[in-house]
């Protein structure tokens, strides 16, 4: 072999060196963001990253040519400014994205940022919720502000309003409960046909509260009959439920036999082209889905009436839940603004309040829905009443002081998880 042939087998093998230590270096930066929960802190992950842009840079910039002629000088490749600027800029907008991305700070730019264009689409209502004047004492600030029993649980009033012919009820009302010292998520529902006392009017069904005086007579409802402190509601009618399970593309429902026949044969599902249901595991769109989360007239496999209403509705809730938390940021992104500009979600909950209770939530990790609902088997049972010209059936708590503990248990947890609820609570009588 001659000395040039030689020398350009050579080069060769030195460029294609180069090259892969250039890949390399690229594979273990790449690595080293995948693998940011193997550091020990942020700091040494972002020193590495920090690092590891440095070397990027000037291998890009410098671009040594490493083979040598006879021991002589080394050439220097020289890079166009445009190639030298760009490196720079895509180094410096790579640092940045693994601050924000990484990094407390960064993160909460983030969620305020989502948080801001989130809140900005919904439809807030102010509400200046009050205790009434037989749970006042002890429980309210000098601003006549509800106490906040227990800090690190956050209870929202989920309510879905049936606006058939007029009416305003709420056949959906589900206590969403998020605790950020347990890492929890829960659902209680309370049954719409439940008999209670309703401040300032006769005493009726809970689902009549919002309809005699709109959200803070049902605030002072739930508050006086169940002890549950609410720090805010998210109310969305039939029609934007039909859209939110739309957007996801369905969601998965089981039916017995009985529902599925029931279901394809009355209006429940008020399109008639989608009374196509069957008996089994499926995915049921909006009108499939809100209709079953109507029926009460036919049982589940464990529960009847209302009963059977309240666990369908949670039923569809925890799968909506479960498709939810298979999305990645992209995809969630895309699926909130798609609800938000199609969907009237009304809220009272403020911009501020709204940020933090995604913050927290964005940092439970939670895996799964646990659910009650109110009354509990066992303690309750049915009478017949006067409500109006009529005389209606009813559902009525054996004891209400049993009913308040079993709630507040589930809600706040026993003294030992939450040594707070006790003594800042005051008992109902």
């Amino acid at each position: 072999m001659d000395k040039d042939n030689y020398r350009n087998t050579n080069e060769k093998k030195d460029s294609s060196s180069s090259n892969l230590n250039k890949g390399n270096s690229l594979d273990q930066y790449s690595k080293n963001i995948n693998n940011v929960a193997g550091y020990e802190d942020e700091d040494e992950f972002l020193d590495e990253v920090n690092s590891s842009l440095a070397k990027q840079i000037s291998m890009e910039l410098e671009d040594k040519d490493t083979s040598t002629k006879d021991n002589g000088p080394k050439k220097k490749g020289k890079i166009p400014k445009g190639v030298k600027i760009f490196a720079i800029v895509f180094s410096v907008i790579m640092l940045l994205g693994c601050l924000l991305v990484f990094t407390p700070a960064g993160k909460k730019i983030i969620i305020n940022l989502a948080g801001n264009y989130i809140y900005g689409k919904l439809n807030y209502e102010d509400s200046n919720t009050q205790e009434t004047t037989d749970t006042v004492e002890n429980t309210t600030d000098q601003n006549n502000k509800p106490v906040k029993p227990v800090e690190h649980v956050v209870n929202i009033l989920l309510l879905g309003v049936e606006e058939i012919g007029g009416a305003s009820n709420t056949d959906t009302m589900i206590v969403a409960t998020m605790n950020t010292k347990n890492h929890t998520m829960k659902l209680t529902s309370l049954m719409r046909d439940i008999y209670v006392e309703i401040p300032g009017h006769d005493n009726n069904k809970l689902n009549a509260a919002y309809a005699r005086g709109g959200i803070e007579t049902l605030y002072q409802t739930i508050q006086n009959n169940f002890g549950v402190h609410l720090d805010g509601y998210v109310l969305v009618n039939f029609n934007a439920f039909e859209k939110i399970v739309d957007l996801l593309d369905g969601v998965e429902v089981t039916l017995t036999r009985t529902e599925a026949n029931y279901l394809n044969r009355t209006n429940y599902i008020s399109n008639p082209s989608y009374r196509t249901v069957k008996e089994g595991t499926q995915i049921m769109n909006g009108n499939q889905a809100l209709g079953y989360c109507r029926v009460r007239k036919v049982p589940t496999e464990t529960e009847h009436d209302d009963f059977g209403r309240t666990q369908r509705q949670r039923a569809v809730l925890n799968s909506i839940f479960e498709k939810v938390k298979k999305k990645n940021i992209v995809q969630l992104g895309l699926l909130m603004n798609d609800v938000l500009n199609d969907v009237d979600i009304q809220t009272d909950i403020t911009n501020s309040e709204f940020n933090n209770y995604l913050e927290e939530a964005a940092s439970l990790n939670v895996g799964e829905l646990e659910q009650l609902r109110i009354p509990t088997d066992g303690n309750f049972g049915f009478d017949s009443v006067q409500i109006g010209k009529y005389k209606q059936s009813v559902v009525v708590p054996t004891s209400w002081d049993a009913t308040r503990q079993e709630i507040h248990q589930f809600i706040y947890g026993n003294g030992s998880d939450d040594e707070n609820s006790s003594d800042d609570t005051t008992d109902i009588e």
